[in-house]
């Protein structure tokens, strides 16, 4: 039979898939895809059940794999909506351990996976083809001797996908909502980049707070005209990860990006408002806590939200 562009696109999602999440990712996805096709394929598809009735075997047929189809869409959900507590869980434990979390997003081949392991050393499969990560990868990396970060990689864009595909790897998009930070790992080298670029800050924006701080990554400068590089500034920076040129320099953008993103605080917390104690923990960094006559003395850093709260016990 011929396949449409979706399905190939599928066909290359199952290939990929390596853990459990991202199979059943695939297979809630192929199934979608499956479901509104089936009318007037029954003769093509392989026997789940017999028919006798006034409709006829082939209908009958075709009614049994419809109603066996939307029962595994019900149970792989399900089972996806697990995965997605367990990441919620993951996510909370590393909010309040105030480790940084920083996402690799971007069109697919870009090459997330192979700056995730030049950054982190991760050693994650890396190759130049489509779709490579279907499942989100997460390392540590030391950026200064007080600032450790969480690097996730995540699984690249497609112009037009379809939004039962946008749906079904949403537990993996899913890390994009949470995160501090986005890196938008571009391919500089592809003659279609600005139109790739496009479809990612798109998805992005669908996925995330558009005032998330992103920096633009052009990757492959190596292979690129160095010509048609676009000027660095605060929010753009061109690199290899292959090679490692510039790295240094990224990770400076990095450092400067997410100290922005904190404020040092030093408050003195009435015992009235010893309630605000859990979540000065919990989404901060305290550095220092003294126990004093006037309340709880606490010295620190945490996002701008966090501090709008306890500002005014600002000392």
């Amino acid at each position: 039979p011929i396949m449409d562009r979706t399905g190939i696109i599928l066909d290359i999602f199952a290939l990929r898939a390596q853990t459990a999440e991202g199979k059943l990712q695939v297979e809630l996805a192929q199934y979608k895809y499956l479901l509104p096709r089936l009318m007037g394929q029954g003769k093509n598809l392989s026997r789940l059940g017999g028919g006798i009735g006034t409709r006829g075997p082939g209908e009958t047929k075709l009614e049994v794999d419809r109603r066996h189809i939307r029962a595994r869409i019900e149970k792989l959900e399900d089972e996806l909506e697990r995965v997605r507590k367990i990441r919620h869980e993951q996510r909370r434990r590393r909010v309040k351990n105030a480790v940084p979390v920083v996402a690799l997003v971007g069109y697919t081949n870009a090459g997330k996976s192979t700056l995730l392991n030049a950054l982190t050393g991760a050693g994650i499969h890396a190759q130049n083809r489509l779709f490579d990560t279907l499942d989100p990868t997460t390392r540590s990396m030391v950026l200064t001797d007080n600032m450790e970060i969480l690097l996730t990689d995540t699984v690249g864009f497609i112009r037009d996908l379809p939004h039962h595909l946008v749906n079904a790897f949403r537990a993996t998009l899913e890390e994009l909502t949470f995160a501090d930070l986005v890196l938008h790992v571009i391919d500089a080298s592809h003659p279609d980049r600005e139109m790739q670029a496009t479809v990612a800050e798109a998805m992005i924006d669908d996925l995330c707070d558009k005032e998330m701080p992103r920096i633009r990554v052009f990757n492959k400068i190596d292979l690129a005209d160095f010509d048609y590089l676009p000027p660095e500034s605060e929010d753009v920076v061109c690199i290899s990860a292959v090679n490692g040129t510039n790295l240094d320099g990224l990770k400076q953008r990095l450092i400067a990006a997410l100290d922005e993103r904190t404020v040092a605080f030093s408050v003195c917390l009435p015992y009235s408002e010893a309630g605000l104690l859990s979540h000065i923990y919990e989404e901060g960094t305290v550095e220092r806590e003294e126990y004093t006559d006037q309340g709880i003395l606490l010295v620190g850093k945490g996002s701008p939200k966090l501090y709008g709260r306890i500002a005014p016990y600002a000392r």
